[in-house]
């Protein structure tokens, strides 16, 4: 731990457009976090061996570079989620851009799916992360959920049940359980609903590389079941949006903030907020509050705006 230097990007996700907009080689650069040590855009951008980043993309859409072993957590790339009839998609519609689009999109190793909600397992954004690159993306997704996209051209697509473990790329996961429901249209069966062995479920993740800990929270409610399943957590990604009216299923940010002190997070990246309009709260408060209840804690925030994140040195 005392040689890894964190070093927290200065970049807001509108800088990042401009820059982006004038670098000719925008796929290899389109997702590389700007550190402080990155000035003008042109410097080689390729993840080495001793560097972990983690940049976010939108809503609970983020980049991992794990020394080399890229992941993108529940892609959803376009301007809205739902369901699409005679190419037209119905349902809530982007209030802020992503930080990258799917025809700029360097090549995931791995696509990892917390659970199968639209705007988790976006079918339009999987598609065409799948035609884009045929047969050369592994798929980790929840229980009773690959049925969604097991017609798409994958490398592998595999389900994880909780407390079960897999290890790509040299790059260690390990599916955890939380407090979320898993259905995709109304009336199927549902974990959460007391349908254990037919229902869909719904996971975190925790990822591990050189002695690195990662947790991907995905989506859920309040509970110490993440506390229990895993500590000292280097960087939690964890939802903090879409509370109110749903308490069952989604945490508060103050709620958020505890779970990730109790799996002792050095750094937060708050995920799943203002980036659809999909519940009551004002779409500014999760980020208020989450900065307050922040700041009762030794916890630094990863990324507020579109297009921030970090870089973890371990060299």
């Amino acid at each position: 731990m005392e040689r890894r230097e964190v070093i927290r990007t200065l970049m807001r996700g509108a800088i990042g457009a401009a820059v982006l907009a004038s670098v000719p080689d925008r796929q290899a650069l389109a997702l590389a976090p700007v550190s402080v040590r990155r000035t003008n855009g042109q410097e080689n951008t390729v993840c080495n061996p001793h560097e972990i980043r983690a940049r976010w993309i939108g809503h609970a859409t983020v980049w991992l570079d794990i020394g080399g072993f890229r992941i993108i957590t529940d892609p959803v790339l376009f301007d809205a989620f739902g369901v699409s009839l005679l190419g037209t998609t119905f349902g809530p519609r982007r209030l802020t851009p992503p930080a990258v689009r799917v025809d700029d999109l360097p090549r995931p190793d791995l696509v990892l799916l917390s659970h199968a909600h639209m705007d988790h397992m976006d079918r339009a954004t999987l598609e065409a992360i799948a035609e884009r690159f045929p047969g050369q993306v592994d798929v980790i997704t929840a229980t009773r959920t690959s049925d969604v996209i097991d017609d798409l051209q994958w490398k592998s697509l595999n389900e994880m049940e909780w407390g079960e473990s897999a290890t790509l790329g040299g790059t260690t996961l390990r599916a955890l359980q939380v407090k979320h429901n898993g259905w995709r249209l109304p009336g199927e069966a549902c974990r959460a609903n007391g349908q254990p062995r037919t229902g869909r479920s719904y996971n975190g993740y925790l990822i591990e590389r050189n002695g690195v800990r990662i947790v991907f929270g995905g989506d859920t409610a309040y509970t110490k079941l993440l506390g229990n399943q895993v500590r000292n957590v280097d960087l939690a990604i964890m939802p903090i949006g879409a509370y109110n009216p749903y308490p069952e299923t989604h945490c508060t940010p103050e709620e958020s903030v505890a779970m990730a002190v109790d799996m002792k997070a050095r750094f937060f990246m708050p995920i799943h907020h203002s980036t659809f309009r999909q519940s009551q709260e004002p779409i500014a408060e999760p980020l208020a509050r989450l900065r307050l209840a922040l700041s009762q804690t030794a916890m630094q925030v990863a990324a507020t705006t579109v297009g921030q994140g970090l870089v973890m040195d371990l060299s």
